[in-house]
């Protein structure tokens, strides 16, 4: 029995990607787990100074957040983040 072979569609793929649709939600996702890592680390003392960062590269579009400016404990931003993550999946 001969074994199908999966080829992508990397052309309708990166349209995905790129789409206006897509790029929105990466940046609701993206923004929502800011604002929940900035309120977990209100929530301990500190400022919760998140910052985030939506780069629509030529292949993808890739969000991110990054750690907490306003303690220079690495492990406070780490725990606000892990914190965080669920509040991405109640955003659409």
């Amino acid at each position: 029995m001969a074994g199908s072979r999966f080829v992508p569609n990397r052309r309708g793929i990166v349209s995905f990607l790129k789409s206006p649709g897509t790029v929105a939600l990466i940046e609701r996702k993206t923004r929502a787990v800011a604002d929940a890592a900035s309120a977990a680390a209100r929530s301990e003392g500190w400022q919760g100074q998140f910052r985030v960062d939506v780069d629509t590269g030529e292949q993808r579009v890739r969000g991110a957040v990054i750690g907490d400016y306003s303690t220079p404990y690495p492990a406070v931003s780490r725990r606000a983040l892990l914190r965080a993550l669920d509040a991405a999946r109640a955003v659409d």
